[in-house]
């Protein structure tokens, strides 16, 4: 996975080789439409460049602005009544990332349903496996890549427990020998609960699927811990995530989880998956984990457990 930082410098230079070709188009687009807030970001940038260097570009322009929901299956604009702004005119659809395609796809045939003469397209970020393609664009990246545009600040990787909780002082370890003797953390599911740290610590050294316990500590105590190893070459699996019952309302779990999330990015896994005890499963959905289709319940002694999995994310809302 290679992680793409893009400066204001560098999208200045794609935005200019962009506009530069804009000049070439016959006839030109007279109607801009930024997709979404990454595009909006976009937008900003377009139109220092052009107002700096190519200020033609922008005589008869008019922007009208187009959003999709959250779930991403409808198209609205702005500002405007595009039935009587998109009739034969010429039309720029344009966002700072397109990553599946579905949304600009579905963008663009909105975009056609009012009659424009013709549809041009642009991304700064394409994914190389996106449904859609643009008539430009100025970077191309893999699947598991990701790509961040105009940060202010280039971020870093964390333990974060969430954007609307306090950072935890906390650290990770892998499972060591000399750790087999310190006191369990109990987990109230007697299946986990009955397994020490010496059955865990045998099972790293013996595991062909590269299992491996990392612990969770809080200066010197031990929180929680996070079992998980790659069960093929798309997948991650959570074999055990706990946190000490004391210590539940603190959100380890989420530091877990994302942590797992982090190790799956990673190894360029395409999904997570974890056995989700019943009385779990309201929490991992919280974490936006869903049954797996075809799988039943699993029953272990008197537990019972739903396969659950997630899809990993190859991207971030691009800050603008």
């Amino acid at each position: 996975m290679k992680t793409y930082y893009l400066g204001r410098e560098q999208v200045q230079g794609y935005l200019r080789d962009f506009a530069a070709r804009l000049l070439q188009l016959r006839p030109r687009p007279t109607v801009w439409c930024p997709m979404t807030e990454s595009g909006d970001g976009l937008l900003q940038a377009l139109l220092e460049v052009v107002s700096e260097s190519y200020p033609a570009l922008l005589e008869g322009v008019q922007v009208l602005p187009i959003e999709v929901n959250d779930g991403g299956d409808a198209v609205y604009f702005v500002d405007g009544r595009p039935e009587e702004i998109l009739p034969g005119q010429v039309v720029l659809l344009f966002d700072g990332a397109v990553h599946s395609g579905r949304m600009m796809g579905r963008c663009a045939t909105e975009m056609l349903r009012h009659a424009p003469a013709e549809l041009c397209s642009y991304s700064l970020v394409i994914k190389r496996g996106s449904t859609f393609i643009p008539t430009l664009w100025g970077v191309m990246i893999d699947e598991t890549d990701r790509a961040y545009f105009l940060l202010d600040e280039i971020p870093n990787n964390r333990l974060d427990a969430g954007a609307r909780r306090a950072q935890p002082l906390v650290h990770l370890q892998k499972l060591r020998g000399e750790m087999r003797e310190r006191p369990a953390i109990l987990s109230g599911v007697p299946s986990i609960d009955r397994m020490t740290w010496d059955d865990r610590f045998f099972q790293m050294q013996t595991s062909t699927s590269g299992a491996c316990t990392y612990v969770l500590e809080r200066g010197q105590q031990m929180v929680g811990f996070l079992t998980l190893h790659f069960s093929d070459g798309d997948s991650l699996s959570i074999d055990e995530i706990v946190v000490a019952e004391a210590q539940r309302s603190e959100g380890y779990g989420g530091v877990l989880l994302r942590f797992a999330e982090t190790m799956a990015r990673q190894a360029e896994c395409r999904s997570i998956r974890l056995n989700a005890h019943e009385d779990r499963i309201p929490v991992y959905e919280g974490f936006n984990y869903g049954p797996i289709p075809g799988r039943g319940v699993l029953q272990l002694e008197a537990e019972r457990y739903q396969p659950m999995e997630k899809a990993v994310l190859y991207h971030q809302k691009l800050t603008h």
